[in-house]
């Protein structure tokens, strides 16, 4: 396969596409997966989030006419968050496919650090403004009732859900939970209508091995969701190998873990392929 093909594959996804542009998108990934099914045995397909009616049936499309396993959404919509009630159609449909959501953090800086300034700085945007933001989005989305009404519905975190494993103390501990609840009970939870403990719902997350070959995050991250709930990932080809220097530490940091060879392989791969159903 050219080395090319690889160094493109991250301008087929826009920043702010327009709707017309959407059908195109779906379409050259399904000629990629065609003509190189060796190399890319599937694809997810983004989705114009910002007609919820035209997402629904771009999925439809995508999935039925040109074999998606999958969308990829954003953590938010032009400042909405994915827990208001307009956008649960589209959560809706992906169960009904029997397939997953993959969301991905969008932040950038133009949200300062402090109040008193107009731009982040040094980058606290995007190394620590992505983790909070898919932190945020899946809190609002689990808060919001998502898992009790959607049960079966498959969200894969990138970056092994952001912030959730490292503070999983904190969630299972709320403030309020400290003053004002018991050991069992947190207030917060039991105000949204939640019928399980918050901890509960996070861990029907996915999370992905995005972390930049990162030891300690992947054991982190596999230590709170467990073998069956990660699935390998690299964020390549953003790196300055165009990739391989990710997909390269990525898999030391897997191969890391102390786990059996066979939970390594259903991370590297046996998790997808049932996520995706591409076993049969």
């Amino acid at each position: 396969m050219p080395r090319s093909i690889l160094e493109r594959l991250s301008s087929l996804v826009p920043g702010h596409a327009t709707l017309s542009a959407f059908p195109e998108l779906p379409t050259l990934l399904a000629e990629l997966c065609r003509k190189y099914p060796d190399r890319f045995p599937a694809f997810i397909a983004s989705m114009p989030m910002n007609n919820v009616d035209a997402c629904v049936r771009e999925a439809d499309r995508a999935i039925v006419e040109l074999g998606a396993k999958g969308i990829q959404i954003f953590t938010n919509v032009l400042g909405r968050p994915l827990s208001a009630p307009e956008f649960r159609p589209i959560f809706r449909n992906m169960v009904k496919h029997d397939l997953p959501v993959w969301i991905h953090p969008i932040r950038g800086p133009q949200f300062s650090d402090y109040a008193s300034e107009k731009a982040s700085e040094h980058e606290i945007w995007f190394t620590f403004g992505w983790p909070y933001e898919t932190t945020a989005c899946v809190t609002r989305l689990i808060f919001s009732g998502i898992y009790d009404e959607l049960p079966s519905l498959k969200i894969i975190t990138h970056h092994m859900g952001g912030m959730v494993p490292f503070y999983a103390g904190k969630i299972e501990l709320g403030f309020d939970q400290i003053f004002h609840g018991k050991t069992t009970e947190n207030p917060v939870a039991r105000k949204a209508g939640l019928k399980r403990r918050p901890v509960e719902y996070y861990k029907m997350l996915y999370g992905d091995t995005a972390l930049n070959g990162s030891v300690a995050a992947t054991r982190c991250g596999h230590a709170f969701f467990t073998t069956g709930h990660c699935v390998f990932a690299t964020d390549a080809p953003f790196d300055a190998e165009k990739g391989r220097m990710l997909i390269r530490e990525t898999i030391n940091a897997v191969n890391g873990l102390e786990i059996p060879k066979a939970e390594r392989d259903r991370i590297f791969a046996g998790n997808a392929r049932a996520l995706l159903k591409l076993n049969g």
